[in-house]
């Protein structure tokens, strides 16, 4: 790309800034494009009046993968929306047929709004989109917003210091011993989180970096730190080899760096050596050190602990529970590893497992936890989530307490977004999803996060970007949710495109999509062709998917305007305030697209009450979109 155009430029009132992802007009209007479209907005204005093939932006964006294809259609899309553009009657791009696309109109270079970088090479996916997100995601956020009810979770500017902890990498013989290395990586990682003032990016972005020979000031300044810790684990059989080194990313000067040979029995003690020796490096004063302490005896419970893990944080739920079983078999007393089982149960709900098996086997497994070892505040979160209630009061304190506590730990921060936004409080959702992406910036599951609760305060094409890079960081639900998106938007070709994209990454069936979209959107028959068509589509699918796909089907109703229909079958779950169900998925999609009518309809104080909201808001106060007036509340 021109490193002119780079610099930023100007089409008719728009004035473009690449580096910070930026197109504004005249009247103050501001876009923020994900990465790709920006790359390819600039591909076309190096060649304006000029015919690019599709083949040719693919080249530029996608490194010529057609698999990304319709993305490029939906890419092109979003630039047209931002610039006000008709495909049918074109001011900026054309569609040239069976061939690609020209830009229309005279590009003026501009400065950009700020200074480009020197040196620039080529850098890996994963930083060019830390770095976009960074610019993006941030410049963007100047208005403030509510402040949330997490006592310090909106203290992004206060951190004194900021660290991450890359994987650190196996030098063993054996190469099976990489889960030793990512597992001692993981340790430090969350004895730093515990610390106030030590903001520690999560586990997610820090080890997208694994296996990539990167500079690490490069790195640092993609996750946005000050300092990143490396390092290597050497394991032969009793003995272990672990050498640790601190990084300034400023400068790429060492602060500090130790090796330690020690046996599998003085592990814990390696863990806290590192821990202590970074507070000192880095001049973090704290009144006690965090210490790990030894959750077990049994080093080869530990070690099975380390490989359930990957298994939680990679989505092999049902590995990582066989693995966190084997490990307590090998030490019922090992109490961090039922509270790990607990939180392999909570994701398996609604995904695996019922909702209401998923719950009752947490909760058993948090309170195994919690016999063995009370202080474990996300066991005490499950516990309460299981036990009273997923909306009770007590449940969102739990996991307020648990995001206050340790304030670098992203697992709270998942839930109380999904809550808040669930119960309304859009604004506090939101910031819980920002600070969420501050920790975690190359993480799906934040930029997912991010993208319900931007699209449930109504700032869409917000949205609609983050879920871009949740669904390029490999978030294998997003492209199903891009479809969602665009059902709602009624580009229903784009919105198929992405469906069947979604079902044939499962290796399932797809021919049925475009009947089904089509057929869907008559008003008059469209409910009764739903009623009839999605058992059968259910049905059809492997026992596995089946219950996932129902909760997705059930959705369509809501997205193709059936409310009242939609409503019904909420209401038809079997729900009560101490029961997963459902009725709480489907809740939280009608609250992420609300602007459909979803709060504001009659049922909707219906639905809400048998599970607590009503309650929880009159001790903690009005959700976003409801008020009390003679004594009754009131949504819109």
């Amino acid at each position: 790309m021109s490193s002119q155009l780079l610099q930023g430029f100007a089409l008719g009132p728009w004035k473009v800034d690449p580096m910070r992802g930026v197109v504004s007009g005249a009247n103050g209007e501001t876009h923020h494009l994900e990465p790709k479209a920006m790359d390819v907005f600039v591909c076309l204005a190096e060649h304006a009046n000029e015919v690019v093939t599709r083949n040719q932006l693919l080249d530029i964006a996608w490194s010529g993968n057609t698999a990304f294809d319709e993305q490029l259609t939906r890419v092109v899309g979003d630039l047209r929306r931002a610039l006000h553009d008709h495909p049918g009657d074109p001011t900026y791009i054309e569609t040239v047929p069976k061939r690609g696309y020209r830009l229309i109109g005279q590009v003026r270079l501009i400065e950009a709004s700020k200074p480009t970088r020197t040196g620039r090479r080529k850098l890996s996916f994963v930083i060019v989109a830390a770095l976009a997100l960074a610019l993006v995601y941030f410049a963007y956020n100047e208005s403030v917003v509510e402040q949330i009810q997490v006592e310090g979770a909106n203290e992004s500017d206060a951190w004194q210091r900021s660290i991450a902890v890359l994987p650190f990498v196996n030098m063993s013989d054996d190469p099976g011993n990489d889960y030793f290395a990512d597992g001692l990586s993981e340790e430090i990682l969350n004895l730093l989180a515990k610390v106030p003032g030590l903001k520690v990016i999560g586990r997610t972005s820090s080890f997208s970096f694994k296996g990539k020979n990167e500079d690490l000031r490069v790195i640092g300044q993609a996750l946005g730190v000050t300092t990143v810790l490396e390092g290597s684990v050497r394991k032969s059989g009793d003995r272990v080899r672990i050498t640790a080194q601190l990084v300034e990313v400023s400068d790429g000067t060492h602060i500090w760096s130790e090796s330690y040979d020690r046996t599998m029995t003085d592990i814990f003690a390696v863990q806290d050596n590192v821990a202590a020796a970074i507070f000192d490096a880095l001049q973090i004063h704290v009144g006690a050190v965090p210490t790990r302490g030894r959750p077990t005896e049994n080093t080869e419970a530990y070690a099975l602990f380390f490989k359930a893990r990957v298994s939680l944080y990679t989505w092999e739920l049902q590995d990582a529970e066989e693995l966190f079983l084997q490990s307590i078999e090998l030490d019922p007393k090992f109490a961090e590893a039922y509270e790990l089982l607990a939180a392999t149960y909570w994701r398996q709900s609604g995904n695996i497992v019922k909702a209401a098996e998923g719950q009752k086997l947490m909760g058993e497994a948090a309170t195994k936890a919690l016999s063995i070892n009370p202080d474990l505040v996300l066991a005490q979160a499950y516990y309460q989530s299981a036990h009273t209630g997923t909306f009770a009061v007590m449940v969102i304190e739990a996991f307020e307490r648990a995001a206050r506590e340790q304030p670098s730990n992203t697992e709270p921060l998942d839930v109380l977004a999904w809550d808040l936004l669930t119960l309304g409080y859009l604004r506090q959702a939101l910031g819980i999803a920002e600070r969420y992406i501050d920790l975690d910036p190359l993480s799906a599951a934040a930029n997912g996060s991010l993208f319900e609760t931007l699209n449930a305060v109504g700032r869409t094409s917000e949205a609609v970007t983050a879920l871009g890079f949740a669904d390029q960081l490999g978030d294998d639900t997003a492209k199903w949710r891009i479809g969602e998106v665009n059902l709602v938007e009624k580009q229903d070709d784009i919105a198929i495109a992405h469906f069947e994209a979604a079902l044939e990454q499962y290796s399932l069936p797809s021919n049925w999509v475009g009947e089904l979209v089509s057929a869907a959107r008559d008003p008059a028959t469209g409910q009764a062709y739903l009623d009839r068509r999605i058992p059968q589509i259910v049905a059809s699918m492997p026992e596995e998917n089946a219950y996932r796909w129902q909760l997705d089907l059930t959705e369509w109703y809501l997205f193709f305007g059936f409310l009242d229909r939609y409503f019904e079958l909420i209401l038809a779950a079997d729900f009560t305030a101490s029961t997963w169900n459902d009725a709480e998925t489907l809740i939280h999609v009608g609250t992420i697209y609300r602007r459909l009518g979803f709060t504001a309809h009659p049922k909707y104080l219906e639905v809400v009450e048998p599970l607590d909201f009503i309650e929880l808001w009159e001790q903690r106060g009005p959700p976003d979109f409801c008020k009390k007036v003679d004594d009754q509340w009131v949504c819109e």
